[in-house]
């Protein structure tokens, strides 16, 4: 049984009576009542949630039944006589239209049985409308994936089929935010590699936030639903802040192994269903295979521009993108700052220890300046013991908050070098373009000067270019 259906009544001089007893009747269906001349005259504006529409049969019926339709979309349309007829199953007929037609009043078992299968019709309805709509939201997410591995052969076709990717996600789930956590050069851990909106400028945002839910998510191969969540994220360099209210993940798996965990916060409006949480299932297949083909054209082309001892990014692009985003910068009146970060006494490591802990040990400081700056963000090393860090669009205040904050957490680090308890400090070097120079060269050489002197005075410390 279903509660209350809405039944409209069509009349043209009196409500007919649909049963031989209303009052047995009214306690299950809502009947509502509309003058035939009040149907024709009054403005055409659909009325949604009704399971049936009585109409008289004396009316014009082709121009009726056409007016009924799109007042009340999805309706049954049924005719009616004002007569008693017959009370077997003859009391209701189809004619060659379709159109259903009815003698009036019925006995209430008769009234019963059809105003109930009027419900389970509208019901099944509904459900292939939803299926539908289901249906055509996985074959545009389809559409997406296949456009991204089509792309996946040039650098910044991938980033922006991964983009693509995220954002059907989004839209087909209806979340705000999209984050992608996955197994990267190595890593025994997970790392954030891709997310979307205001969670992209957030950094270690998995750490303070969900570490724990992204783990767990990771090792029981279980999804993640909670709509009760509530955790404030500030914005740097922003009075902003960010409010998860709501988180779904699920793990990524690629031919049973598991390579990350893919995480959607905050339902627009609402909560996510499981619903949500099964269509976020069904996705995560082909998005699996999208990454781990983007992966492998990544780490083909990881091999020519990246340092093989830190897998930072190595110095000749390290110029080539610095180079670009100065251009950038300076075209749309935006601004790039640069750390310039050398080691402090890192030759007394190498000459006490040997040179296979130093490059250990150096490796370990990359990881450490990967992890303190933001995805845009592009560390490298410059030789030997010397690091650059691009910032981009980073006014140079923001610069000084960054490097303040790297060269307290190197103070801070304990690097395990072959099981070796080895303390590290770092001079930094701040440049700003356009404030200090207007040219890549000229960013680096201020930088770089300012670093040294930073060692001069103290070592362990910080200044900006001149």
């Amino acid at each position: 049984m279903f509660d209350a259906p809405k039944i409209a009544i069509v009349y043209r001089n009196q409500p007919p009576r649909i049963v031989e007893d209303n009052n047995a009747l009214g306690i299950l269906w809502r009947f509502e009542h509309f003058h035939e001349k009040d149907v024709f005259l009054g403005p055409l504006m659909p009325l949604k949630n009704y399971v049936a529409v009585f109409f008289p049969l004396e009316s014009d019926c082709a121009d009726m039944q056409c007016r009924l339709s799109n007042l009340y979309p999805g309706a049954e349309l049924v005719g009616y006589r004002n007569s008693k007829g017959d009370l077997s199953e003859s009391a209701w007929a189809r004619n060659e239209t379709g159109l259903l037609s009815v003698h009036l009043p019925m006995p209430l078992y008769l009234a019963r049985h059809l105003l109930e299968s009027f419900s389970r019709t509208r019901c099944q309805q509904r459900e292939i409308a939803q299926i539908r709509r289901h249906s055509d939201m996985v074959e545009e997410f389809f559409a997406a994936f296949v456009a991204t591995v089509e792309s996946s052969s040039e650098s910044q076709d991938r980033k922006l089929g991964l983009s693509l990717l995220a954002n059907r996600l989004l839209s087909t789930i209806r979340a705000e935010d999209c984050v992608l956590y996955l197994f990267r050069d190595g890593a025994g851990a997970l790392q954030r590699a891709y997310s979307t909106g205001n969670i992209a400028d957030l950094d270690l945002f998995e750490h303070h936030a969900n570490g724990a839910i992204i783990e767990e998510v990771l090792q029981s191969g279980k999804p993640y639903l909670n709509n009760h969540y509530s955790f404030e994220l500030k914005v740097p360099f922003s009075k902003d802040s960010v409010f998860i209210r709501s988180i779904l993940c699920h793990p990524l798996e690629y031919r049973g192994e598991k390579i990350g965990v893919i995480e959607l916060i905050n339902k627009v409006s609402g909560a996510f269903t499981q619903r949500d949480q099964s269509l976020l299932e069904l996705l995560t297949h082909p998005l699996a295979i999208a990454i781990q083909t983007l992966d492998r054209f990544e780490r083909a082309e990881r091999r020519t521009i990246t340092d093989d001892l830190t897998k930072l990014y190595n110095y000749r692009y390290l110029m080539q993108y610095l180079e670009a985003d100065v251009k950038r910068c300076l075209r749309y009146k935006k601004k790039v700052s640069l750390l310039f970060i050398d080691v402090d006494g890192f030759k007394r490591i190498n000459d006490t220890f040997g040179h296979l802990v130093g490059s250990q040990a150096l490796s370990e400081m990359g990881q450490v300046f990967r992890g303190m700056v933001r995805e845009t963000d592009v560390v490298g090393r410059y030789g030997g013991d010397e690091f650059v860090i691009v910032l981009p669009e980073t006014p140079l205040n923001g610069a000084m908050v960054i490097a303040e904050r790297i060269r307290k957490k190197v103070e801070e680090c304990e690097f395990v070098a072959q099981n070796l308890s080895i303390r590290l400090t770092v001079s930094l070097g701040v440049a700003n373009c356009p404030k200090h120079t207007l040219t890549a060269e000229g960013l680096i050489k201020k930088a770089d000067a300012a670093m040294y002197r930073a060692k001069e005075l103290s070592k362990n410390s910080i200044k900006v270019a001149v």
